[in-house]
């Protein structure tokens, strides 16, 4: 059956005068390893998808600050994968012809990955942190010890405030009392403490299957270059949510003939999605609906109270993001193929 597809792919590549059975060479198999030494991911921007309510994306630098923006680093992981294909001997066919037709029709699967770079972090978690902050009122009532309050935010502000209370004389006469009755207010504050979106950045996973052709430029029997391409699927998690997303990879290298029967070879690839928006997106904690009360735990006499101030807005609840973000690596990809 499968050999069956691969006659059917190579007949639609080349003419009928050229395309009898001694012109295909053989089944083969190969086997490939990719390292990565570049990646083009591009600039990261979300949104949350409970309405027009982000303001911008936050996270933390390499100094461990939290500023505006987020362009993180990643490092490859392992990458490699295994192909059987089916090989057309070109070299009996007129040269402008050969030129057209591939010399290699391939299918191919592949896993790749690349890891976020948190070396330069001492604490390694904030290398993938990442916030969507939101508008004021959409953020508000948040408490200071919330799971999905704002990094900007201390856990709470302690104010302390003494109020001095005048005893005046007695109106119906007596002794004059003067004199100050000392009233103490111990407030933690988390007017501060906003709600944002919070996502974690792990790296990117795929698992690819593409349709690969080759064309080689047979001047040497033992040393052939090529360069080739190929269209096909990957399923690539990222944010810790997996798609199906169209994949694209270049390759362009050389071949060294060593048996009959086995070929080695080292080129230079690249592998990318076309897409670059994944959404459906779920935050690290969940934000529930709820009002804009800020609590304040009072204080009064060593009496404990507690007390809420509105300004007449609500805190939105969280559902997803949409996070936009290009995925493309780069580097030296080297292997071996076996004919059978």
């Amino acid at each position: 059956m499968l050999r069956s597809i691969f006659v059917l792919m190579i007949l639609f590549f080349c003419s009928s005068a050229y395309c009898a059975e001694n012109n295909l060479k053989s089944f083969y198999f190969k086997g490939s390893y990719f390292g990565a030494y570049g990646n083009n991911i591009g600039d990261f921007s979300g949104k949350e998808e409970a309405g027009n309510i982000t303001k911008k994306v936050m996270s933390f630098n390499s100094d461990e600050e939290l500023v505006e923006g987020y362009e993180p680093k990643y490092t490859p992981g392992f990458a490699g994968g295994g192909a059987i294909g089916y090989q057309l001997n070109t070299s009996r066919l007129p040269f402008m012809l050969s030129l057209l037709l591939p010399s290699r029709i391939e299918l191919e699967g592949l896993y790749s990955q690349l890891n976020l770079d948190d070396e330069e972090y001492g604490d390694k978690d904030k290398a993938g942190y990442v916030e969507l902050v939101r508008s004021s009122s959409a953020a508000a009532g948040t408490n200071c010890d919330s799971k999905w309050k704002t990094a900007t935010s201390s856990s709470c502000t302690l104010q302390s405030t003494t109020q001095q209370v005048k005893r005046w004389p007695l109106p119906w006469g007596g002794q004059q009392q003067a004199g100050f009755n000392a009233v103490n207010h111990t407030s933690l504050n988390f007017t501060g403490a906003k709600a944002v979106f919070k996502i974690k950045d792990e790296g990117f996973h795929n698992r690819a299957m593409l349709m690969n052709v080759y064309y080689a430029l047979n001047t040497n029997p033992y040393i052939v270059p090529y360069v080739g391409g190929g269209l096909g699927l990957t399923k690539i998690k990222f944010l810790g949510k997996s798609y199906y997303a169209p994949a694209y990879q270049l390759k362009l290298g050389a071949q060294y003939t060593f048996t009959e029967k086995a070929q080695i070879f080292v080129g230079l690839r690249r592998f990318g999605i076309f897409y670059d928006e994944f959404n459906n997106i779920l935050p690290t904690t969940k934000i529930p609906v709820g009002d804009a009360g800020i609590l304040n735990n009072v204080i009064i006499n060593s009496q404990f109270h507690e007390n809420y101030h509105y300004n007449h807005t609500t805190r939105v609840a969280s559902t997803t993001a949409t996070v936009t973000h290009k995925f493309s690596v780069y580097g030296l990809e080297v292997g071996m193929v076996y004919n059978f």
